[in-house]
C-alpha cells in the first residue's frame, strides 16, 4: 500500500484527505464480488442470516423452557419445583438477552458497512494525527477510538437488558449491579482494553511489516506452541492460578477405594492431587500424564463435604460432593477420556479447523475490495482494521460449520466416556454422581436439539442419563437375543 498522502507540515499545505469510498452507491457496477457495492450487500447478507439463524435457534429453547413445566423423573429427586422454575426463569433470561445480542448486532453490522463507520473513524483519526506520518502509530490510535466505539457499540443492548428483561425475569437481581456501577465497568473496560490492545495491536503491525504473506501461519504455530505449554504445564504443576495443589486425599478410606480404578489404568495411588481452589468453582477433575509421569487432579469441590469436617462449612456446602463410590465413577470417567487420548483428538480437530480459518482469512484479509466494500478509498485504510473485517463478515460462515463440527466431537467423546464407564461396571454409580453434582448445581435441565448443536460443547446430564439407559437397553436386547438363539 503506498501513503503518499502524508507530507511536511512544514510546507504549510494542507493535507488532501479523501471522501469516504464508494458513499451511499447501492447499485452495483458489475455483478462480480470484485464490486465493493455488490460485496457489501453480500457481506451483509451474510452477517444477517448468520444472526437470524443463531436467533431462531435460541426461539427454539426458548420454546423449549415454555412447553416444560417440571422437572423430567430422572432428576426429580434432586430438584424441586421452586428449583426448577427459578433455572427456567434464568436459563430464558439468559437465552432471550442473546437473541436481543444478535438481533442489535446484526443492525449494527449493517449501519457499519451502509453508513462507512470505520472510515469515518480513520478519518478522525488522520485529521487528528496528521502530522505523525507513521502508519503504526496511527494505527495504534485508530485502534484505540475502534475499541471504545466498540464497547459504546453494546450499551443499547445493555439497556435493553437491564430496563427491560431484567424486570421481567428478575433472575436474582438483588445480585446484580445497578446500571450505574455498571457504566462506570464499562468506562474501566474501555481503559484496559486500550493497555491490551494498544502494544498488541504495535507488535502486530511490526511483525507483519516485516515479515512474509505467511504472517498468520506464524500466529497459528504461536498458538500450538502456547496451548502445547499450557497443557504441559497443567500436567506437571496443575493450575496455580486456582488454588493450591495439595497431595494426595487425607482419607485413607478413600485413597483405598481410588487404589482400584486407578490400578486398572496404570496410575499410582500417591499421584492424585487435591486442587483447593480460591473460589468456588465447578466440581470436576482431570487425568493427565504419560509413560511414568501420570497426575490425577481432583477438585476439593469434588469430595463429599469439600473433604473437610462439617464444622468448617458454610451450611449450604453440607453434603455436596459425591459419595465414595460415586467419586470412583467419576474419576473413572476421567481415566478414560486419558486413555481414548480424548484431549489430544479434540486438540488436533480445534487446530486443524484454526488453520484452515488462518488459510481463508489470510487469503481474504489481502484483498482491497473488502476494505472499498467497508467504505475505505482505495489504498487508504488502517490494515489493522482488516482483522475485523474479516473476522466479522467473511468468517461466521465458516465458523458456524466448523463450531458445530467441533462441538459434536466434544459431546461425542462425552458419550464414549461414559460408555466406557458403564463396560467397566461403574455405569449405576456413575448416573448417580451425574443426578448428585446436578443436585449440587441445579440448571434448567431441557435442551432443544438444534441449540445444543451449536451453542454447548458438553451434553446435558439429563442427556448423557437417558443415551446411558439407552446404550444399557440396547445391550440388555442383545444379550437376551443371543440367549433365545
Amino acid at each position: 500500500m503506498s501513503y503518499a498522502l502524508y507530507q511536511d507540515p512544514m510546507q504549510s499545505q494542507p493535507m488532501v484527505i479523501p471522501e469516504n469510498g464508494i458513499g451511499q452507491r447501492f447499485k452495483p457496477d458489475s455483478w462480480t464480488l470484485k464490486d465493493p457495492a455488490l460485496l457489501r450487500h453480500v457481506l451483509a447478507a451474510m452477517i444477517t442470516l448468520r444472526n437470524l439463524f443463531h436467533f431462531y435457534l435460541c426461539w427454539r429453547q426458548i420454546r423449549k423452557c415454555t412447553t416444560r413445566t417440571e422437572p423430567p423423573p430422572e432428576l426429580e429427586r434432586v430438584m424441586s419445583m421452586e428449583q426448577f422454575k427459578t433455572a427456567k426463569n434464568e436459563e430464558m433470561h439468559a437465552v432471550e438477552n442473546m437473541m436481543v445480542a444478535y438481533v442489535f448486532d446484526a443492525i449494527f453490522s449493517c449501519i457499519e458497512l451502509y453508513l462507512s463507520v470505520f472510515p469515518v473513524l480513520w478519518r478522525l483519526v488522520i485529521k487528528t494525527y496528521s502530522i505523525v506520518d507513521d502508519l503504526i502509530w496511527q494505527s495504534i490510535a485508530f485502534v484505540a477510538l475502534f475499541s471504545t466505539y466498540m464497547v459504546i457499540r453494546t450499551l443499547p443492548q445493555i439497556f435493553y437488558s437491564r430496563m427491560f428483561l431484567t424486570p421481567f425475569y428478575d433472575p436474582h437481581r438483588e445480585k446484580s449491579l445497578p446500571l450505574v456501577g455498571l457504566l462506570c465497568s464499562f468506562t474501566l473496560l474501555v481503559v484496559l482494553l486500550q493497555v491490551g490492545l494498544v502494544p498488541l495491536t504495535a507488535i502486530f503491525l511490526v511483525i507483519e511489516t516485516t515479515s512474509t504473506r505467511f504472517f498468520l501461519l506464524w500466529i497459528w504455530g504461536v498458538l500450538i506452541l502456547i496451548s502445547s505449554i499450557a497443557i504441559l504445564s497443567f500436567c506437571l504443576f496443575g493450575l496455580p492460578c486456582l488454588g493450591a495443589k495439595v497431595k494426595g486425599p487425607v482419607d485413607e478410606n478413600l485413597q483405598n477405594v481410588l487404589r482400584d480404578i486407578l490400578e486398572k489404568f496404570g496410575f499410582k495411588p500417591e499421584n492424585i492431587y487435591i486442587l483447593r481452589t480460591f473460589q468456588q468453582m465447578s466440581p470436576t477433575a482431570y487425568a493427565w500424564g504419560c509413560c511414568c509421569y501420570k497426575r490425577v487432579f481432583i477438585m476439593e469441590s469434588l469430595l463429599l463435604n469439600h473433604g473437610k469436617p462439617v464444622a468448617q462449612l458454610q451450611e449450604e456446602d453440607v453434603g455436596k460432593g459425591l459419595e465414595d463410590n460415586q467419586l470412583v465413577a467419576y474419576i473413572a470417567h476421567e481415566l478414560s477420556h486419558w486413555r481414548s487420548q480424548h484431549v489430544l483428538k479434540a486438540f488436533g480437530i480445534i487446530h486443524i479447523t484454526l488453520l484452515i480459518y488462518f488459510l481463508l482469512f489470510g487469503t481474504v484479509y489481502r484483498q482491497d475490495v473488502l476494505y472499498e466494500a467497508a467504505g475505505f478509498q482505495p489504498n487508504f485504510y488502517p490494515p489493522i482494521v482488516g482483522y475485523w473485517l474479516v473476522y466479522k463478515y467473511v468468517m461466521p460462515l465458516y465458523l458456524t460449520i466448523t463450531n458445530w463440527i467441533i462441538f459434536y466431537v466434544l459431546r461425542y467423546l462425552e458419550y464414549d466416556a461414559d460408555l466406557k464407564v458403564w463396560k467397566l461396571n461403574y455405569g449405576r454409580a456413575y448416573v448417580d454422581a451425574l443426578v448428585k453434582l446436578f443436585g449440587d448445581n441445579p440448571s434448567f435441565p431441557y435442551m432443544d436439539d438444534w441449540y445444543l448443536m451449536w451453542h454447548r460443547y458438553r451434553p446435558t446430564t439429563l442427556l448423557r442419563i437417558r443415551r446411558l439407559d439407552k446404550m444399557v437397553t440396547r445391550i440388555s436386547i442383545r444379550r437376551a437375543t443371543r440367549v433365545t438363539a
